[in-house]
């Protein structure tokens, strides 16, 4: 019910879409649930833990097509000998007709040995929407987080009791830069009214933990009502002495976040390529560009969490956590299923 109401009452709210919008909306339910559960047994770090376990379901749901891509791997491992007889067969003939036929032949090899070639691709193509509609469940977390969405609304409901001139006063100037920054939603350009629960919901969640700083130093003694609000705001956002809820950014402790995003990325794609040798054979197509996305799929990745919420950097890496043990282990299991086939 709060979710529906702050999507109606606050339209400058970024809503994902009518293909994103649903996945949002079912991973914002299943995981306010799982947060309550463990809000009510520890505050402190909840969010942070929600986003951990969560990981954990979404990666088990993915878990049989990790099964399939991994099966796939190792199956094409198997089928090097054969690719590389086929290779050698057209090896110096550059024209076109050539390389189609080189081509259509190392695919028939793989399709009559039951080898996906969007068997790698599939989980990753899964995960993007997974990922763009957590981008706007940390973005508004209040809109879809029922503990976070009261505790910004009394934040709101203390900041209008404050006496009309000190509350300009201090408030204008990030109300101001606030407006600057969204000048092109719709509702900022019909007005931002500092007398609105709704407009001043927005600009709560807007502000970062410097910003309330300045601003309890600036009320004084008329900001006593608004310390223990911003206290249980800091306790339920914070993991780890991170606000997940705001950009990661440059400053520390935000970079741990872009940091451990960026190194298990290169770690996950590191182990993946020392469990395909095909990726590192000089005479593979693919093994060039599988070299030089080992290197930019982190820095991208790092990139990337920096400016988006801490808390979508901690589900990157705790999903690339599991990732690298999902693969090891079944990498294992497969070598020895495969090894006792070939024995039989």
């Amino acid at each position: 019910m709060l979710h529906s109401y702050l999507l109606e009452a606050l339209p400058s709210v970024r809503e994902p879409g009518v293909i994103i919008g649903p996945v949002a909306n079912l991973m914002g339910k299943v995981y306010n649930m799982l947060f309550e559960l463990l809000h009510s047994s520890t505050s402190a770090g909840s969010l942070g833990l929600a986003i951990i376990i969560f990981t954990l379901i979404v990666k088990l749901i993915l878990f049989p097509l990790m099964v399939k891509q991994q099966k796939s791997s190792f199956k094409m491992q198997q089928l090097q000998p054969e690719l590389q007889k086929i290779r050698k067969k057209y090896e110096g003939k550059t024209d076109q007709m050539s390389q189609q036929r080189m081509a259509f032949e190392m695919q028939e090899l793989q399709k009559n040995s039951g080898v996906s070639m969007m068997g790698g691709c599939l989980p990753m193509l899964i995960q993007l929407p997974i990922l763009y509609a957590l981008f706007y469940l940390f973005q508004n977390a209040y809109v879809y987080v029922d503990v976070i969405g009261a505790n910004y609304t009394d934040i709101a409901n203390a900041i209008i009791n404050i006496p009309t001139t000190l509350r300009m006063e201090v408030f204008q100037p990030f109300a101001q830069e606030f407006v600057d920054t969204y000048k092109n939603v719709a509702i900022i350009k019909d007005g931002f009214d500092m007398s609105q629960v709704g407009d001043i919901t927005m600009l709560v969640n807007y502000l970062k933990a410097d910003d309330w700083a300045v601003i309890l130093q600036n009320l004084g003694s008329a900001g006593d009502a608004l310390a223990p609000l911003l206290e249980t705001k800091n306790n339920i956002e914070t993991f780890l002495t991170i606000p997940l809820v705001s950009k990661a950014g440059l400053s520390f402790p935000g970079i741990i976040i872009p940091i451990a995003a960026g190194v298990t990325t290169y770690l996950q794609s590191k182990i993946m390529m020392m469990m395909n040798p095909q990726q590192n054979d000089p005479n593979n197509p693919a093994a060039a560009m599988s070299k030089s996305m080992l290197y930019m799929m982190p820095i991208m990745m790092g990139f990337f969490a920096i400016s988006m919420p801490a808390g979508l950097g901690l589900y990157w890496t705790i999903s690339n956590i599991f990732g690298i043990i999902q693969q090891v282990v079944l990498q294992k299991y497969y070598k020895k299923k495969f090894a006792e086939e070939a024995a039989q």
